[in-house]
């Protein structure tokens, strides 16, 4: 009997080990999701937006829709009609002054990694959305990330003369994720009207505006 009520006194001992144990590991887990949660969400808020980002900026009283398009190298382009690739996203289509109320006219695409290879980046005067055919100054500003600085490409102005006409800005390529000295080339090209004649598109914008 006595060798019984000892064996379930140790039994008990036990099961109550056992019952602190958990309670100790579930404490531990409460204790440390938050730390967790905070990593992480550092981790989120140091983490790049994009590699490579460029972006264009027109008047904000025109009506004009103005387009960005980039070609990679793996050939893919990427503008209004084809917004996702497996390199850059084109973030924000920007139609013009009377189709959001942002008070800006701006359009931006950014990178996924810089693959070594031909970048090419265009701009295109869409439409003048019925305010009359008038030229319009462009900003452009191509930058690419080396740790936390935005390192310039290239930032000026291109002036589209008239709807209808695409201007290439610029040429250039990367390695190792820099730029390749002596690479930039201004010399003219056109990305998104071989593209509209390859698909046999009219190039509408159906349905957005």
């Amino acid at each position: 009997m006595a060798r019984r009520q000892r064996e379930d006194a140790m039994s008990v001992v036990f099961r109550d080990l056992l019952m602190l144990l958990a309670l100790l590991m579930l404490t531990l887990v409460v204790l440390l999701i938050p730390l967790i949660k905070i990593r992480e969400e550092t981790s989120r808020q140091d983490k790049p937006a994009g590699d490579m980002l460029a972006e264009i900026v027109w008047d904000s009283k025109s009506r004009s829709d103005i387009d960005i398009w980039v070609q990679a190298p793996n050939g893919e382009r990427v503008g209004y009609s084809m917004p996702y690739g497996k390199i850059f996203n084109l973030v924000r289509d920007d139609l013009g002054r009377d189709v959001d109320f942002s008070g800006l006219n701006y359009e931006f695409v950014f990178s996924r990694g810089i693959p070594d290879g031909l970048y090419r980046f265009s701009v295109v005067y869409y439409s003048d959305n019925g305010q009359g055919a008038k030229p319009e100054d462009v900003r452009v500003s191509i930058r690419h990330r080396k740790g936390k600085l935005m390192i310039v490409i290239w930032e000026g102005v291109v002036t589209l003369e008239y709807p209808g006409q695409e201007k290439g800005v610029i040429s250039f390529r990367m390695k190792n994720g820099q730029l390749v000295s002596g690479s930039r080339d201004f010399s003219p090209f056109e990305i998104f009207h071989p593209l509209l004649r390859t698909l046999g598109d009219t190039g509408g914008k159906g349905g957005r505006k």
